[in-house]
């Protein structure tokens, strides 16, 4: 059974990678079925899911998705940090077992997340939340916020920007 898992796996994940240049919705809805069949938490539908998106697979019950959200493409998803580890080894220390951290992440509803954005262990994105391109996200970021950067720094809110965005329409 365990090897028919494996297969299953690797001819859904090859599916997604290629999929994207098929229908964009189709990979969407696959990955989605895909990571709540791993046993990830994926509420109602995303809007969009990249082909382009890894998912750290420690374990997917850690993962979270909010009805709605969006993630672009080249996005790292981690819920592991085995960093603690290694570099223990340089201080003379030794193990019987591997040491790390293990968190859940959670990406909130409608959130959206851009390109190359890398979500560390433990992260807990509001809903409603824009990570601007490439922002290293840990943490807990609440809901409407826009984040950039790395480390994420908060530089504003969902409605100031929508505000703003639709006041600059109305004037074009």
């Amino acid at each position: 059974m365990k090897i028919l898992r494996l297969i299953k796996k690797a001819v859904v994940l090859t599916v997604i990678r290629v999929g994207w240049f098929i229908k964009p919705g189709l990979v969407t809805r696959l990955y989605a079925w895909f990571l709540r069949s791993e046993g990830a938490n994926v509420e109602a539908d995303p809007n969009y899911l990249s082909a382009k998106i890894w998912f750290d697979g420690t374990d997917y019950s850690l993962i979270s998705l909010g009805r709605g959200c969006t993630i672009s493409s080249n996005v790292r998803i981690l819920t592991h940090d085995w960093a603690i580890h290694t570099v223990a080894k340089e201080l003379g220390l030794k193990f019987d077992t591997p040491q790390g951290r293990i968190r859940p992440i959670s990406i909130g509803r409608h959130a959206f997340i851009g390109t190359g954005s890398i979500i560390m262990p433990g992260t807990d994105i509001g809903a409603g939340c824009i990570v601007g391109a490439g922002t290293v996200v840990r943490g807990t970021i609440p809901p409407l916020s826009i984040v950039i950067g790395n480390p994420s720094q908060i530089v504003g809110s969902v409605s100031d920007y929508v505000d703003k965005s639709l006041r600059k329409g109305r004037e074009a």
